[in-house]
């Protein structure tokens, strides 16, 4: 999970989220309720996450293609049902897991507005919540992502990942050319970008590398 900056809304939601509401609360219609649905809407929303889930960074596209999940329930808050603060992208995954929760002593997580990095930390594919931090604890243990069991698809995608990076950094150390080396630094640095599927988990494990890890000789025992 990274933290993420929240656009302008799009001008088809400041048009007629005014109307679309008035409309849904007095007939709570299936039709009615998902107007939020609008392309445009998707797409903005879409370009917020870099095209990831906003939970747990997995990309999205045909063959999940995303849920507009609302952070604050409708069935507790239908008001915010338009709410341009109120919306996010999310997986199928995490937004079947995290359902109808709401508790306003102990809300879930929210990337838009809470440092979601300095209250999860990442080890291996497992994201952990910080020690004494209830409302990260309950956000991880809602999205089933401090388990290998929890959700093994997710986390073999994520071991995956980290295998490449565990070869990259390899390859950075072993490189002996000047220019290549330059070269495959940046390839990691993109990998750690925000744009880049699960970033939070490569940054974890590239931030715990010893200092000067790069111009390291490669040993027996391996230089990671």
């Amino acid at each position: 999970m990274r933290n993420l900056t929240k656009p302008s809304f799009p001008e088809v939601l400041a048009d007629n989220r005014d109307i679309w509401l008035d409309d849904y609360l007095r007939n709570p219609s299936e039709h009615n309720r998902i107007k939020y649905r609008h392309p445009t809407i998707k797409k903005t929303l879409m370009e917020e996450t870099n095209g990831k889930c906003a939970y747990c960074e997995s990309k999205v596209g045909h063959n999940c293609p995303g849920d507009i999940e609302h952070k604050i329930p409708v069935d507790d808050r239908p008001d915010l049902l338009f709410n341009w603060d109120n919306l996010i992208i999310s997986c199928t995954e995490c937004n079947r897991r995290k359902g109808t929760y709401y508790d306003e002593s102990c809300m879930f997580l929210d990337p838009n507005k809470d440092d979601v990095e300095s209250r999860l930390q990442h080890i291996g594919p497992l994201v952990f919540n910080k020690p004494g931090d209830v409302r990260a604890e309950v956000t991880v243990r809602l999205l089933e992502i401090d388990r290998p069991d929890g959700r093994p698809y997710l986390m073999g995608r994520k071991y995956e990942k980290l295998e490449n990076t565990r070869g990259l950094v390899k390859s950075i150390v072993r490189e002996n050319n000047v220019i290549l080396k330059a070269f495959l630094i940046q390839e990691l640095e993109v990998q750690c970008s925000t744009t880049e599927e699960y970033s939070a988990m490569v940054k974890a494990y590239v931030d715990g590398l010893p200092p000067g890890w790069a111009n390291q000789t490669a040993s027996p025992m391996g230089a990671t």
